[in-house]
Formats: structure tokens, sequence, C-alpha cells
């Protein structure tokens, strides 16, 4: 089967949503299928693997590390019509997610799309001055885009049911979750990390990500604070960049917390197992998530999670491996410190979340997605 993915995300910026792509593209590859790849160029970044077609795209820094992809046809075309795909599958419903669905309408291929992201409420983080605008402006580019679509994938059952709350969809939707590199945690290393950051008696507390406002960790320092006051111990490791990162730092000195937070900027993908191996809980506030791939990689290190309930936490930890609280950050702190003080309980978690995590796999997931392509194909292009 030739197949297109087109997103608006990819290497060497390291997301959830470049590493779904990146581990299923992994399994469809071994299982005998030919996957391109059309994704926004960065500067002085070059790929070493093939069937990775850069588009023209905006630099906009590393502080945002965003590179927004010109949606144009013209750079792609010849190349488009010379792969003959049997299938287009889309990452995200604007910019390139245009330029795709055009593709299958003029090539006459299905388009499957992957829901990755709560687009409403995104929206309203980066336009907060006119909230109300946003959702709607952003409800409707979804709306249209669902339309078009053959086959529509999310990542959890929570999401699967707000998009049949939120949206008429006429297209089946399969819940497909983000699979897990698992053979990437064997063999791991936790205490070179623990000394290189000065954490060798510390109880650590992980989180790893974009520092970014709709990731809600303000909300995780001032209940590390909290934390902080009853466990003098305890460190906070932020494991990622983003714009938020001078704003977290003031939070944290006003916090008085500054000393206990150590903010380790970007890191390596393939040194993500390691941080957490290293990490006695993985701490998550995030509301927006569909997903949450870092739980489920936290996981399979057998570091068990504390997250606030939302969608994509929910759907992973109610099957255990941690513990699910409200977003509040009193209740936040006392589930982490009742797991701290409690070490048999900590222990149990960690190995139930290890478990959990083997059912990720990515040649089980790249099976089941290569099911729903099927079924894509079998039904044809909506329009």
């Amino acid at each position: 089967m030739r197949i297109v993915m087109f997103s608006n995300n990819y290497l060497p910026v390291i997301s959830g949503v470049g590493t779904s792509i990146t581990l299923l593209r992994r399994g469809l590859l071994e299982a005998g299928h030919e996957v391109h790849l059309v994704v926004p160029e960065y500067d002085d970044f070059v790929d070493e693997e093939p069937y990775i077609f850069r588009m023209p795209a905006l630099d906009l820094g590393d502080q945002l590390r965003v590179s927004l992809a010109i949606p144009l046809r013209a750079p792609i075309e010849v190349t488009m019509r010379g792969i003959k795909p049997h299938l287009i599958h889309c990452h995200h419903p604007i910019w390139l997610g245009e330029v795709a669905a055009t593709f299958s309408r003029d090539l006459q291929v299905p388009l499957v799309f992957t829901f990755h992201t709560r687009y409403d409420e995104y929206a309203e983080q980066y336009v907060p001055l006119l909230p109300d605008l946003a959702h709607t402006v952003m409800r409707e580019i979804v709306e249209r885009y669902l339309e078009r679509c053959t086959h529509v994938i999310a990542p959890t059952e929570s999401i699967r049911d707000f998009i049949r709350q939120e949206y008429e969809v006429e297209a089946p939707i399969t819940v497909l979750p983000t699979p897990v590199d698992l053979a990437a945690y064997q063999d791991l290393a936790p205490a070179p990390v623990r000394a290189k950051w000065g954490l060798e008696e510390a109880e650590v507390l992980l989180y790893v990500g974009r520092l970014a406002g709709e990731k809600n960790l303000d909300f995780l320092l001032r209940a590390f604070a909290r934390i902080a006051e009853e466990r003098p111990g305890a460190r906070l490791l932020l494991v990622g960049d983003g714009p938020a990162k001078g704003k977290l730092r003031k939070l944290a000195q006003k916090l008085d917390i500054e000393s206990d937070v150590t903010f380790t900027g970007a890191v390596p993908h393939e040194k993500v197992p390691d941080y957490a191996a290293a990490a006695d809980l993985f701490v998550f506030a995030s509301v927006t998530e569909t997903q949450g791939l870092v739980l489920t990689e936290a996981m399979a290190a057998g570091t068990p999670v504390v997250a606030v309930e939302a969608p994509g936490s929910i759907d992973i930890l109610t099957q255990g491996g941690g513990v699910l609280v409200e977003p509040q950050e009193q209740a936040f702190s006392e589930a982490v410190l009742g797991l701290l003080s409690d070490e048999e309980r900590l222990k149990a978690k960690g190995e139930e979340a290890f478990q959990i995590a083997q059912r990720y796999s990515v040649s089980a997931i790249a099976e089941r997605l290569l099911a729903v392509y099927e079924a894509a194909l079998e039904t044809g292009p909506r329009w």
C-alpha cells in the first residue's frame, strides 16, 4: 500500500504528534508498506530517512519551536502525482491538512484523519482576547474538515465520544492509541540522570513535554509548592522547552521553590526513557490532551503517574498505573503525597504501569491502523 501522511509537526521538534507519526510509519514500513511524509522544513535540519518531503515554511525560531508550513500545492504537485498514493492520512485539519484534503479530492483517494488535539481549547488558549470567537471559528474549521474524511481516528474513547458530541460526523470513528517504542525502555540508565541534575537522594517528580500555556504547568508548580512543604526532599524536574519557560521560572521564584525545580530544556528523545526511569512519579496537569503519549511512555519505564481528570489521562489511568484526581491543586498535591509516603503502594503502581504500557507496542497498533486503511479503501473518497 502507498500511503502519504501530512503533518504540521515533525522532527526536529519533539511532540506527541511527531512521535506518533514516527512510530506508526516504522510499523507500516516493517509490514512492507510504502509511507511518504509531507511536513514543514526547518532551518539547518536534514532528514536521514527517505520518502520525507519538506514543504517551504516559516521557521518561527527556537523559542516557539514552530515551523509554519506554507499551505501551497505547487511544491509537491509533481511528487504526489508520481507517488500515486492509495490513501492520504492527515494529522491536522489546517495548513498542510487543507493541502492533503485537496489532493484527496483531485486524486480521488480516501482521506483518513487523526484527531490529535482538542482544537477548540487550543484556540481559546492562543486567542485569549476573543476566546468565544476563536472557539466558534475553530469548531467550524474542524467540522468542515471532518465532512471530507473517509475515516476518523481518535486516540482514546473519551475523544471519540467528544467528537460525536461536538461534531456531526458521518465517517466511522476508530479508537487507535499512539504506540510506545517499548524497545527503547530496555537497559535503562536512571543513575546518570539523577547525578547530572544533583538528584541522587531526591524524590523526583517528572514532567516531560512542551512548556506552554495549554499544558497547565502553573497549576503543577503551585501544587508542587504544597508538596515541597511536606516533603523537603522532593524535586520537580521539567523536561522540555517552550514559550512559557520564562513565565514558569518567575512563578517558581514567586512560590519560593526555585531551588527545588529544575528546568532541563530540550532533551534528545532517545534520552527520555532514562529520565522516566529516574523519576519516582510522573506528574501531569494538562486538560487539553487527546491521549497524553507521555503518560504511557513514563509507564513503560515502570514509573506511576498522577494526573488530573481529563480526556486522554482518564482513558489510560482508569486501567491502572497511577492516580487520577480532580483539577484542584490541593487534591493533586495530596495524591502525590499519598503515594510518596506509601512505598509499597508506589511500587505496586509502578509495576501496574509497566504492565499496562506493554499493550501499546508498535507492531500491534500498526496492525490496527492497517485495518482502518483497508476499511477506508473499501469505502473510497467522500468528495
